[in-house]
């Protein structure tokens, strides 16, 4: 496997910590709230209903909803590309930021359940449709509850590092 596909800290064999995993099922949620921010900011900007002289981009809920989306994902993307910058530059740093994964993880799936959340909002019912890809996001986003760590898990350990338990 190429050096540049590894997971950071991966050795190689597949031998990479355990606590760095939650990187890859936060990218994935990532991913699917990206989609899903792409779709909706699409559509706002084509949307054209009869009553309106311009495209529902340009009202202002719409734009809050959409900024919503923006700020939900700068604050997961931060907090995971934080993590894996600190994990892969001060290895010995390690034991002392493990826990920001779980965070990272935490703020990846259940953003991108409110991301998916707010661009139904901005798509409305449209989006329902099993023909659009926002009815699949949306389900999907739901999914990443279930990989570990478990919210309450997350929680229990980012208390705990905070509480220096």
């Amino acid at each position: 496997m190429p050096d540049g596909a590894r997971l950071p800290g991966e050795e190689g064999g597949g031998k990479g910590d355990p606590r760095a995993w939650a990187v890859v099922v936060s990218a994935v949620y990532l991913g699917v709230a990206a989609a899903a921010r792409d779709y909706a900011v699409c559509y706002a900007r084509e949307r054209r209903p009869s009553g309106l002289p311009g495209p529902i981009a340009e009202l202002q809920t719409i734009q809050g909803r959409v900024a919503e989306i923006e700020l939900t994902l700068l604050q997961a993307r931060a907090v995971l590309y934080g993590a894996a910058e600190t994990w892969v530059e001060r290895p010995a740093e390690r034991d002392a930021i493990a826990w920001q994964f779980a965070a990272g993880k935490y703020l990846a799936t259940n953003g991108a359940i409110r991301v998916t959340d707010l661009a139904l909002r901005v798509v409305g019912a449209a989006g329902l449709a099993r023909s659009a890809p926002l009815e699949r996001y949306f389900r999907d986003a739901r999914a990443g509850l279930g990989h570990p760590p478990a919210d309450d898990a997350a929680l229990t350990l980012i208390g705990k590092a905070a509480l220096g338990l």
